[in-house]
């Protein structure tokens, strides 16, 4: 069983990961065509730490209350949102 929870939690997290890479590619794009910065490169930082959670979880097989795990997310988290947060600001402009 704890297998099954460790492949879960990865499949999950590996999808997760993916939609990050991709607003990666987004943020990539608009700051080549538009000649604004973008920072594309910093999404890759929430995409190591949420990686990390995500391991760090399906190693120990527990969902939630390892500390390392949870620092992991929250940070993954907020940096994701701060990231996501100017990138849409900067595409919008102030119509957002």
């Amino acid at each position: 069983m704890p297998t099954l929870f460790a492949l879960l939690t990865l499949y999950v997290w590996l999808a997760v990961c993916a939609l990050i890479f991709i607003l990666n590619r987004i943020a990539r794009f608009y700051q080549i065509t538009s000649g604004r910065r973008s920072y594309y490169e910093l999404f890759n930082l929430p995409l190591l730490l949420l990686i990390g959670g995500a391991i760090r979880y399906a190693t120990i097989g527990v969902l939630a209350g390892d500390v390392l795990g949870d620092v992991l997310m929250v940070l993954g988290a907020v940096s994701l949102t701060l990231l996501g947060g100017y990138l849409l600001q900067l595409m919008t402009g102030s119509r957002s």
